[in-house]
């Protein structure tokens, strides 16, 4: 399996028979010259699953609508919050609600609950677990809203993780949100991820170009037996 670093939210994971691309922002280039979705993703043989968690801009992008002219082998699943939207909609679409699953011949897919916008996704494929976190997050916001708020906050991202926690003890990658916007305090939500489930690797997003900063998650991971991922630039792969 390999999985590459796309940009902000948006990571793809091959596997040998089909690959899954989640949260797509925008196309960044390879080592070669050419770009990772459109001179690479696309062009290849094997099928493709495309994941939205929701509709804002950063983790969406129509273009993926006219994936479907080159590549017929193409499946979306999405959070039912672009229902939402104003957007034309391919009608095979698969749109999920909070718990609702998604299941084929390969993979199975449940969605579980945001703290922001629209869901996250687990998948299952061959006895391992997949999670990508969208918008979860505690977005505690402690250095700018009151501490009631940010309690209220943080709250509401436990809730959403003792959910997930009741179906899975153990997921083999997570992508998270890891965002130094929220101050001092920004790594909490990953290091409360997997202190409650027990995580064999995680990747961090929605950070930016704020490489050094969000990699210091790695010492924070190693005290949970939790692999960290560090990213050190956009295309990066690692075979996992």
């Amino acid at each position: 399996m390999t999985i590459t670093y796309i940009y902000h939210s948006c990571y793809l994971i091959e596997f040998k028979e089909f690959s899954l691309l989640f949260d797509f922002y925008k196309d960044v280039p390879r080592e070669d010259g050419k770009n990772w979705i459109t001179d690479y993703l696309l062009k290849k043989e094997e099928d493709l699953y495309v994941f939205c968690s929701h509709s804002h801009s950063d983790h969406f992008n129509p273009e993926i609508f006219s994936w479907r002219k080159r590549k017929k082998n193409l499946r979306y699943i999405f959070s039912d919050e672009l229902l939402e939207s104003k957007l034309v909609l391919p009608e095979d679409a698969n749109f999920l609600r909070k718990e609702e699953s998604y299941r084929d011949h390969r993979i199975k897919v449940k969605a579980f609950g945001s703290t922001d916008v629209g869901g996250s996704f687990l998948i299952s494929y061959d006895d391992k677990l997949y999670f990508h976190a969208g918008d979860l997050n505690n977005w505690h916001w402690k250095e700018e809203v009151s501490s009631e708020e940010a309690l209220a906050f943080e709250n509401n991202f436990l809730c959403e993780l003792e959910l997930l926690s009741e179906k899975s003890e153990d997921m083999h990658v997570v992508m998270f949100p890891i965002d130094p916007r929220l101050g001092k305090d920004f790594m909490r939500g990953a290091e409360q991820f997997i202190s409650r489930i027990k995580t064999d690797y995680i990747l961090p997003m929605h950070f930016g170009d704020k490489y050094n900063l969000v990699n210091k998650f790695g010492k924070l991971a190693e005290k949970y037996n939790c692999n960290y991922l560090p990213i050190t630039h956009q295309g990066q792969s690692y075979n996992i």
